[in-house]
């Protein structure tokens, strides 16, 4: 499953989380921003990210999966890649 094919809810979860995370009002999220950049988050809070999107969503993520994550369009890919395999159970 692509990103673009993530259902809405799911996309928007994601924003949800990444806001609540990086303490950033969520109409200030937008796909061209960088988490590290323009957000400043440092590793452990990407950590938390992709801990939080583990919880909340139900996936498991790889340690190796763990540098893809800076932007929205990054998480939406990244979640989308492990929400395929728990769906089919891989």
């Amino acid at each position: 499953m692509g990103s673009s094919q993530l259902p809405g809810e799911i996309r928007e979860k994601i924003r949800e989380i990444v806001a609540e995370v990086l303490e950033a009002d969520i109409a200030d999220l937008s796909d061209e921003k960088s988490f590290v950049d323009d957000l400043d988050a440092d590793s452990l809070l990407v950590i938390e990210i992709i801990s939080r999107f583990e919880r909340d969503l139900h996936i498991k993520i790889p340690k190796d999966d763990l540098s893809e994550l800076d932007t929205l369009p990054e998480a939406y890919e990244l979640v989308a890649k492990h929400y395929a395999a728990e769906a089919v159970g891989a």
